[in-house]
């Protein structure tokens, strides 16, 4: 071979290739590998430009790829708001209240990020904080008489219900709350002996609505919020070893435009494949199918940016079933989506197979969250199947939480791609059944021997690929403390189903994955072999380098 760009040796690299070896070196030319194989061997290639990297020991894998991460909200919940994260009484959070007082001018907002720390500790129980109480708004006039004060809830996948917010008396004046104003939808208005509002709203929607009705007066993330929030998350994705990702959710136009603008600024440092968000609860049918009409040429398989190295391509939709009140209240204030970064939608059965046929026909895939009612969209993907053949689209079962075995025979027989979320499992008192369901639950096993394609993913609960990793091994549920039955998967697969699996979702798997001659540098140095560790030990596992087309991203540069 030629003289290559970068060398890293004295290395345990796991090339996860159909048959797995575990080589000492590797060797990159431009954006591919080179060669793998013995340090002494591969050394003998370089040349004086040739950047050589010792390894000291540490593991390379291919990078991981998290099949649905919302990077969309991840630097929402980290900067955009006062920090709070970091105060475990109402006393603090009164402080930092009080010290952005000082900062703002009289009459002007201060909105603070949700109670507790991202991105799983958020307070959603009194007994969380030191006085075993909320604060109220009497607490928070005290610390800022002449500013509205409000205390944003999380988003609900973050945290367990209820969600809680707190307000002080001039937020509940300029919203014109009084002690008759009836309560939303799902949301409960904490009450004084007197029956006056205390300050304290708890939401038990899991998408929040507090701002799309009695608090819409609060100001909303802007553009330039999600952008530099979308910044952030880029940069702490790479440093979690992830190299290439698919937006499984969707995402907003706008969202799109913020990624697009960061990989024109030469900042983004992983392969993005973005579905589309439709605004389905905002819009009839008609308008829907000429927006999708719209957007075919760039959803289509070949569409996308034309950045240099191909990181960001726009692919495929998602449509939802989730609540239809939510989606109501929310549609009502599009285009904005609070949290999400995707439009929140809940389709009933027919406008499902409608707007899904529309898709199809259109040479679109669809993306569908499957969590909430996995039999009514094989119901529909199977109509819609009937008239437009999708068994070789890879359309996508977003968020696979439970399957019966003729389930799992129907997914198989439409083609369908199956991402599953491990992550769910560690807070299963929580989370669709799974506390209940036990070893029936998230059945990454079944799937498999089904011969269904599987790729991991985090819901960006928590961002690391590695505690999916090890959350499909250890089926931990820590709110009862006990394993949901066993995973009966090897390490090797299930470190394939946070690596290379994903490439098989969008397309790719000919070009990238396994760490072979010819194919992407994506790769992550890790401090411990997550084939090798104590199981423990693997979701804590440090990322000290990542590299996406042979570039690093993450870790000490050359």
């Amino acid at each position: 071979m030629s003289a290559p760009d970068l060398i890293l040796h004295n290395a345990r690299i796991h090339t996860l290739e159909p048959v797995n070896r575990t080589v000492a070196a590797l060797a990159v030319s431009g954006e591919v590998i080179a060669a793998v194989g013995d340090s002494a061997d591969i050394l003998q290639s370089r040349a004086p430009h040739t950047c050589v990297i010792d390894l000291a020991g540490a593991t390379v894998v291919p990078g991981f790829y998290d099949a649905h991460p919302h990077l969309d909200r991840m630097g929402l919940r980290d900067l955009c708001g006062v920090a709070i994260a970091h105060c475990d009484s109402v006393a603090g959070i009164c402080a930092a209240v009080r010290e952005a007082a000082a900062h703002t001018p009289p009459g002007e907002w201060i909105v603070t990020l949700p109670m507790g720390a991202p991105p799983d500790r958020y307070v959603f129980r009194p007994a969380q904080l030191r006085e075993g109480r909320f604060p109220d708004r009497h607490d928070l006039d005290d610390a800022a008489p002449d500013n509205p004060v409000f205390i944003r809830a999380p988003w609900g996948w973050w945290s367990r219900l209820p969600l809680p917010a707190v307000t002080n008396s001039r937020a509940l004046a300029t919203a014109g709350i009084t002690r008759d104003t009836p309560a939303p939808y799902k949301i409960e208005i904490a009450r004084d002996a007197d029956g006056e509002p205390t300050g304290v709203f708890l939401e038990h929607n899991r998408a929040p609505v507090l701002e799309y009705t009695l608090f819409a007066c609060v100001p909303r993330f802007t553009y330039e919020d999600r952008y530099a929030g979308l910044r952030h998350a880029v940069r702490a994705t790479s440093a979690a070893g992830v190299t290439a990702a698919f937006e499984g959710h969707g995402v907003t136009p706008q969202m799109m435009d913020a990624y697009r603008r960061l990989e024109a600024a030469g900042e983004l440092t992983l392969r993005m494949r973005l579905p589309l968000s439709v605004p389905s609860a905002s819009f009839g049918d008609r308008k829907i199918a000429q927006l999708l009409a719209h957007w075919a040429p760039r959803l289509g398989r070949s569409g996308g940016s034309a950045g240099t190295q191909g990181l960001l391509r726009e692919e495929a939709i998602c449509l939802d079933v989730a609540d239809p009140e939510t989606a109501r209240i929310i549609g009502r204030g599009y285009p904005y989506e609070h949290w999400a970064g995707h439009f929140y939608q809940a389709l009933p059965h027919q406008r499902l197979v409608a707007l899904g046929l529309a898709a199809a026909r259109l040479g679109i895939r669809v993306c569908t969250l499957v969590c909430y009612e996995l039999e009514r969209v094989l119901c529909a993907f199977e109509e819609i199947n009937a008239q437009v053949p999708i068994h070789d689209k890879r359309w996508v079962a977003v968020h696979v939480t439970e399957a019966t075995p003729d389930q799992i025979r129907r997914i198989k027989a439409l083609g369908l791609v199956a991402t599953v979320t491990p992550g769910f499992m560690f807070m299963a008192g929580d989370r669709f059944n799974l506390q209940a369901l036990g070893a029936r639950g998230t059945p990454i096993r079944q799937l498999l021997d089904a011969q269904v394609p599987v790729a991991l993913s985090t819901d960006g609960v928590p961002h690391s690929m590695l505690f999916a990793l090890w959350e499909a091994l250890a089926r931990w549920d820590d709110d009862a403390k006990q394993q949901l039955g066993p995973s009966n998967l090897t390490r090797e697969e299930a470190l394939r189903l946070a690596t290379v699996a994903g490439h098989f979702l969008t397309g790719d798997e000919a070009t990238r994955g396994p760490l072979a001659p010819g194919m992407a540098a994506d790769f992550a140095v890790l401090d411990d072999d997550p084939l090798a560790c104590d199981l423990m030990r693997m979701r804590d596992i440090a990322v000290l380098r990542t590299y996406v087309a042979g570039r690093a991203v993450h870790g000490p540069m050359p």
